[in-house]
């Protein structure tokens, strides 16, 4: 081999700063293209955030001299104020240039100064500093001497200085106050605390309570109501048979512990947090792990899980995990963390350079979110600027998105459990052990074939490779780059290197690690989040919500009317987070904080009488309805919070109630006002769709869960989506009907698209979902007629009722009728009725006269 024109001490510079290199980025090359598993959690993320060790630096060794009485240099560091101040010398940061910053240069050692850890401990403090500046300087805690009260008590909260003491009063922000329960008379109507309320009201109007429905009707409401299915025949006839005072106490037990219960009252929270399985926008992509949050909602609210909990699961989730999921239930607090990442996104922001407008109107999307779902208050005005009526800051809006500043979509998290991860990551291990041995001896070979490559170029590139590679200067890095090309062998001729002995080894070694690669077991993936141990971006308020306008740094933070400071963390589980949702979720749940349990509870109202207590659930503001018994939403959010935030409790509380168990209103009576009696109500979308599909015995109860199904559509309807119309390799932008066998599920279990809702559920009335819904609307179109008589699917099901019909009742024409009544209306049909039908069946088929059935406003509405 011929000898390079430098020395030897200049061959090794060289080959560490050029060959070496080139070696270490074609090993890399190599493994990436071999494996397929996820990328494994970075040990890194076991660091704090920058602001936290920065502050450890500043209370533990700097404040004592830099507080208080003590101010050295008229400097304190206790407070982001002094600390922006700074003392003789000047500020001690530098938000314009962070390594500049007088923090960071300030040398201890030359001072004379004796801190722990000596010089190689101020190299890191000047590092935490430095990342903490550019982070924005985040001070997450302000000192008690600064700390300012609510905006009733204190003159200096920003609410009161802003509103001059006005909007004060709004209701929903005052303490519940967990009222008496009215007394009343031993004869009086009422069968728990409710109906107290209620009663007490209907006097007030002169109003008195309509008659008990009959057991028919009500065992019918009440099972639709809990399960979203009407009752078999079998067990309305068990219930109207039983004589026992506990009849109707046992059909709710029953109920609420049917696995039938979670898939209703999931469905309404799915509508709250804008649940889809697809991200939105023009491509609308579907979003294949999205269903584990579906499936998570399901569970939780079939298990009860308290409601606090749950709330927590889904907005810190993963800050109660420490690295690796050791339960189940620790699975679910990573999966609940879908909720910060189920909203709109468009995917294709990052090929046209958008990602901080992108990235701008996901925070504001997960903002206003939380702030209606969890708090029912409208937060979107305040994205440009104060609210017009509410006393709600434009502060407050960026003060709840720093909550959420450092959280970002995490697919690299896995659910598998950790005696799982250990076993694949030995697994790995010893993959990467043959990965080595290969990767040892093609080393050698690419040093062989760079060398021949370099004995090649000019004596003056190579003298010109020589000097780079002695101190790299950036001017020269252009020419480097340019000659790259002539000395980086390709993989032909790195091959061309192996000696027999060599391709022998390198072959086995490959073929052992490609082997153990594919019997490896699989990672679980998921649709998760964490906070990333990358420096957090400062959270800035928007001029006017324009995301190329930003303002002044805003810190995580609550409601400036309860408390303007800066919002704590909590010590969290996890390492690397910063534990700030974890407080968030602590003052939702707190006493100081009203909202979320009128919230929750009014919501529970709404679904049981169609309305809540307080009409706008989404809007406890000055801008929504006065809640009509206020009393009541107060006893009830305190009652919620005595049964430690039991959802199935407060069900049975609410459908044990004699206001609940009511016949229909009389016409005179305005029931929103008074409860005097119920409306009727119609089936949901779902509701329906899974009613249709009870009654012909084809609804597959057990088969639920896991990835959505795709029904079969129309050619037309997937052509009106032209963002269906464009595949791609990942199969994520198409529609993709499952096999016609799985489809017959609970209609939960269906896609939920952004872009194309299901047909029949768009019709009766599903709403989007790119935003949070509160309550749905109730529309009497034509086209709901047509589809319900002429529409594919609907022939189906009439087909498939008759086919019932005749396996499960009499030869008669009069035991199909009886029979078919008794499936669809939970009744036997009226003598007329019956005569109809039977005239009906000398000229008809039984399927039409099925489709005429399920035609009926009895089968669609609820009384």
């Amino acid at each position: 081999m011929a000898k390079l024109p430098f020395n030897l001490r200049s061959r090794k510079t060289f080959l560490a700063a050029v060959i070496f290199p080139v070696i270490i980025t074609a090993t890399w090359v190599t493994f990436r293209a071999v494996t397929r598993h996820p990328k494994e959690p970075a040990r890194e993320a076991a660091n704090a955030p920058p602001h936290v060790k920065a502050l450890e630096v500043l209370s533990s060794q700097c404040v004592n001299c830099h507080s208080g009485e003590r101010q050295e240099g008229g400097l304190r560091l206790d407070s982001l104020t002094g600390v922006m101040t700074g003392g003789k010398s000047g500020p001690a940061i530098s938000l314009k240039e962070p390594k500049k910053s007088l923090i960071v240069q300030f040398n201890h050692e030359a001072r004379g100064i004796d801190l722990p850890g000596g010089s190689r401990t101020d190299k890191l403090r000047r590092v935490y500093f430095t990342r903490w500046i550019m982070a924005g300087a985040i001070w997450p805690e302000a000192p008690p001497t600064e700390l300012i009260g609510d905006a009733w008590t204190d003159a200096r909260n920003p609410v009161r200085v802003k509103f001059g003491g006005e909007r004060l009063n709004l209701w929903s922000l005052r303490r519940i106050t967990d009222p008496p329960v009215p007394s009343k008379k031993p004869a009086e109507w009422g069968r728990n605390p409710i109906d107290a309320f209620v009663l007490r009201k209907m006097q007030a109007d002169g109003q008195q309570p309509a008659p008990e429905a009959d057991r028919r009707t009500l065992a019918r409401r009440v099972t639709f109501d809990l399960t979203g299915l009407p009752p078999s025949p079998e067990e309305l006839d068990q219930f109207l048979t039983d004589p026992s005072p506990e009849a109707y106490s046992r059909l709710v037990t029953r109920l609420l512990d049917s696995p039938a219960y979670g898939e209703h009252f999931a469905r309404a929270w799915l509508d709250v947090v804008r649940y889809s399985d697809s991200n939105g926008f023009d491509y609308d992509e579907f979003r294949p792990q999205a269903w584990r949050y579906r499936d998570y909602v399901i569970r939780s609210l079939n298990a009860d899980k308290p409601y606090d909990r749950f709330v927590q699961e889904q907005l810190a989730g993963d800050e109660m995990v420490a690295e690796y999921p050791e339960t189940t239930a620790e699975q679910d607090c990573l999966i609940a963390t879908g909720f910060l990442r189920i909203g709109p996104y468009d995917n294709s922001a990052v090929k046209f350079g958008e990602e901080d407008r992108c990235h701008a109107q996901v925070m504001s999307d997960l903002v206003e979110t939380t702030g209606a779902a969890f708090l029912g208050m409208n937060l979107s005005c305040c994205r440009c600027h104060d609210h017009k009526v509410d006393p709600l800051c434009q502060t407050d809006y960026y003060r709840l998105w720093a909550c959420f500043e450092a959280v970002a979509p995490d697919d690299h998290l896995l659910l598998d459990l950790a005696p799982q991860q250990k076993v694949i990551q030995e697994e790995v291990t010893r993959g990467q052990v043959q990965l080595d041995k290969a990767n040892v001896i093609k080393a050698e070979a690419i040093k062989r074939a760079t060398e021949a490559k370099l004995e090649k170029l000019p004596t003056e590139d190579q003298e010109f490779l020589k000097e780079y590679a002695k101190d790299r200067k950036p001017e020269l890095k252009g020419r480097y780059k340019g000659l790259k090309h002539l000395f980086e062998p390709t993989e032909a001729e790195i091959t061309a290197t192996f000696t027999p002995d060599e391709k022998t080894r390198f072959d086995e070694a490959m073929a052992v690690f490609k082997t153990m690669q594919g019997q490896r077991l699989p990672h679980t993936p998921g649709f998760l989040v964490t906070e990333h141990n990358s420096i957090p971006q400062p959270t800035r308020l928007l001029q006017q919500g324009d995301f190329m306008k930003p303002k002044e740094v805003v810190y995580p933070g609550l409601f400036s009317i309860f408390d303007p400071n800066p919002l704590p963390p909590t010590l969290p589980v996890r390492h690397g987070s910063s534990g700030i949702r974890t407080s968030l979720v602590k003052w939702l749940f707190s006493a100081d904080n009203p909202l979320t349990a009128r919230v929750m509870v009014n919501r529970l109202w709404q679904q049981h009488f169609g309305v809540g207590l307080q009409a706008s659930s989404n809007d406890f503001g000055f801008a929504g309805t006065q809640p009509t018994h206020p009393e009541l939403l107060d006893w009830l959010a305190s009652e919620f919070q005595r049964q430690g935030w039991s959802l199935k409790k407060m069900h049975r509380l609410i459908v044990e109630s004699a206001t609940y168990q009511q016949a229909l209103a009389p016409e005179s009576a305005t029931v929103q006002t008074s409860l005097a009696g119920r409306t009727p109500r119609r089936l949901t979308a779902e509701a329906l769709r899974d009613t249709l599909l009870s009654v012909t015995g084809k609804l597959q109860r057990e088969s639920g869960g896991g990835p959505p199904r795709w029904p079969t559509l129309p050619p037309e309807t997937l052509a009106s989506s032209p963002g269906l119309l464009v595949e791609n390799d990942e199969k994520t932008r198409g529609w993709y009907p499952s096999p016609p066998e799985t489809l017959n599920v609970r209609s939960i279990y269906l896609v939920q698209k952004r872009s194309l809702r299901v047909p029949l559920l768009e019709n009766f009335d599903q709403p989007e979902s790119n935003l949070s819904c509160a309550r749905r609307i109730v529309s009497t179109v034509a086209p709901q007629a047509l589809m319900l008589l002429n529409d594919v699917f609907a022939i189906e099901i009439a087909q498939a009722f008759a086919e019932r019909l005749q396996r499960e009742a009499g030869e008669a024409p009069a035991d199909k009728i009886r029979q078919a009544f008794r499936l669809a209306l939970q009744r036997d049909p009226a003598p007329e009725e019956a005569a109809e039908c039977a005239d009906f069946l000398k000229s008809r088929t039984l399927p039409e006269l099925c489709r005429t059935i399920l035609n009926l406003n009895e089968f669609a509405y609820i009384d």
